[in-house]
């Protein structure tokens, strides 16, 4: 399969992992996009790369079809099993959201973690991708031996970092179970660290794991099986700020925890005093 198509997310939007979860227990995604685009000129399946922010593609995805978007996918009797709930949660809430120029659905049947810098993507006319797409564009799927798979290979355990909790990874876990395995490990991610909450819907979101550390105070704990991004920032403090709304009489920080601490999420978390991330690497051998 060499074609493919370039388009970018919009985390404010959407939060790709929801739609990685959502994958994990239904057949199909509905990716709605506010641009055009002519199916006919596609042999499918075709793979969508997925531009993230900066220079970075994050994820790539395998489109099965492309269909006219329909207000169905999002309050529809299909609708549960071709949008995760946070997207519906969007649209019900959000009347701005509701009446954006939808014009079509990529229907996504796979969702994975790949590293790829944006600008050396081939358009399929000719020439090296220069920006990030507005709507898409369509370029020639780069060979596996360019991509960097998520996360890294294991590294040897520095003084500071948790320590790895398993062998080097031969496939990533998916985020399910991670969350299953962190939550086995709390004590590891921090001494006296408990559960609360699991999966817990909330006005600003649902939030990974909401726990309580030693002292009783509230620890919003969030979960990227990927590498870290400077935009999880803003959304555990979407969350961050509802327990303070929430439990006022406590005080409220955040862990993110992910497969790999980029640049972004480094230099984020350093004007957010009340965060740290940490870092693990989580395979299925």
């Amino acid at each position: 399969m060499t074609d493919a198509i370039l388009i970018s997310a919009n985390l404010t939007m959407v939060d790709i992992d929801d739609a990685v979860r959502h994958l994990e227990s239904n057949k199909e995604l509905h990716w709605s996009v506010m641009f055009p685009i002519d199916a006919r000129q596609f042999r499918f399946p075709i793979y969508a790369f997925i531009h993230v922010s900066g220079r970075q593609v994050e994820y790539r995805a395998l489109v099965d079809r492309i269909v006219p978007f329909s207000s169905a996918v999002f309050d529809g009797p299909i609708a549960e099993h071709v949008k995760p709930p946070s997207f519906r949660d969007l649209w019900r809430s959000d009347p701005i959201e509701r009446a954006r120029p939808w014009k079509n659905d990529l229907v996504f049947t796979e969702i994975e973690p790949f590293s790829f810098d944006t600008r050396r993507f081939e358009k399929y006319a000719g020439g090296r991708v220069t920006l990030p797409p507005r709507g898409y564009v369509r370029v020639i799927s780069p060979n596996e031996t360019e991509s960097v798979a998520l996360p890294r290979p294991e590294q040897p355990p520095q003084p500071a970092q948790p320590p790895q909790l398993t062998s080097p990874p031969r496939r990533p876990i998916a985020e399910t179970n991670l969350e299953d395995f962190v939550i086995q490990q709390l004590d590891k991610i921090e001494a006296g660290l408990r559960l609360e909450e699991r999966q817990l819907s909330t006005p600003a979101g649902r939030l990974d794991l909401l726990c309580r550390d030693r002292a009783g105070n509230y620890v919003v704990v969030e979960l990227k099986n990927t590498r870290g991004s400077d935009q999880v920032v803003g959304q555990i403090l979407r969350y961050m700020g509802w327990a303070k709304e929430k439990y006022p009489k406590h005080e409220v920080r955040g862990i993110i925890i992910v497969g790999q601490i980029d640049d972004a999420l480094r230099y984020a978390i350093k004007a957010s005093p009340n965060i740290e991330a940490k870092e693990f690497i989580l395979s299925i051998a």
